[in-house]
């Protein structure tokens, strides 16, 4: 696999991370009750302790696709325009 390759699949792996993650914050917001209620019969957790976990998750999951997705991108786009 060449360098140009691997740059085009880190920058779809950023593109459909963030779309999924941008999905799953519209879906929290707009269907907070039913989330929050689902959570409450599933795990016994109270509303607070829900939303709590969900922006930790959420946290992670941005963390995580900078991290393995967006900077080796950026490194490779880095290294090939020769800055």
């Amino acid at each position: 696999m060449d360098w140009q390759t691997l740059q085009t699949l880190l920058l779809w792996c950023t593109l459909i991370n963030f779309g999924l993650y941008l999905l799953t914050v519209v879906a929290v917001v707009w269907f907070r009750k039913p989330v929050v209620l689902i959570h409450l019969y599933l795990f016994s957790m109270e509303e607070k302790e829900v939303m709590s976990s969900i922006q930790s998750y959420l946290g992670r999951y941005k963390l995580m696709i900078t991290v393995f997705n967006f900077v080796p991108w950026l490194a490779l786009w880095i290294m090939n325009n020769g800055y």
